[in-house]
């Protein structure tokens, strides 16, 4: 069964450590919990599928720290930096056109080539930042796919518990529901899912939505 951890600067440790040699680690989100694994790191990718038996048809999206750090991966549109500079760090994942130079794992692309990005507005990322752990992870919920995201780490430890090394406890999550998600690319900007943000949220931004 999973150690579980106080959310605090040691147990934070204790998490970079297990996901700089390739293990997964439950961590607490402001919408859910989320299973990490380094972004970049074939075989611990492979693994968060696993865990969650999650089709491989369905990509993975990453956490990042920063805007500068999105734009290393991905071509950030004048649209996309505006909604990371209003919305970063928060619950919102943007998909864009992947950099090639990206380095991230081809596991977590699904074939795509594309890259959904968020900042989360959680402790623990700014403890990375100061460890200097500036690595792109891999952040799904941290459940089994056909159940309900866990927004506490006892919901965590009932369902996968028992596959992952250690779940950070950082309590209920203030916003229990997952991130909105909008992709910006070469097809246009859609909204792939209203979650803790709004379509409303996006007013001022004038937005041509694609709708289908």
């Amino acid at each position: 069964m999973a150690e579980i951890l106080k959310a605090n600067g040691s147990s934070y440790d204790r998490a970079i450590a297990l996901l700089k040699v390739g293990e997964p680690v439950a961590l607490p989100t402001e919408t859910v919990y989320g299973l990490a694994a380094l972004a970049t790191d074939d075989s611990a990718v492979a693994n968060i599928y696993e865990i969650k038996g999650r089709p491989k048809t369905k990509p993975l999206s990453v956490v990042v720290s920063s805007t500068k750090a999105a734009q290393a991966i991905a071509d950030v549109s004048p649209l996309a930096l505006a909604l990371m500079m209003a919305f970063w760090p928060g619950p919102l994942t943007l998909v864009l056109p992947l950099k090639p130079t990206a380095g991230i794992s081809e596991n977590a692309l699904a074939g795509g080539n594309t890259i959904g990005m968020r900042c989360p507005d959680i402790p623990w990322m700014a403890h990375f930042e100061r460890y200097g752990f500036h690595a792109p992870l891999v952040l799904p919920s941290a459940n089994t796919s056909s159940l309900p995201a866990p927004t506490n780490a006892k919901g965590v430890d009932q369902d996968i518990g028992d596959k992952i090394p250690v779940i950070i406890d950082g309590g209920d999550c203030k916003t229990g529901i997952e991130s909105t998600i909008i992709a910006n690319t070469s097809d246009g900007v859609k909204m792939l899912r209203a979650g803790a943000l709004k379509p409303e949220d996006f007013a001022p931004f004038q937005i041509n939505w694609i709708v289908e």
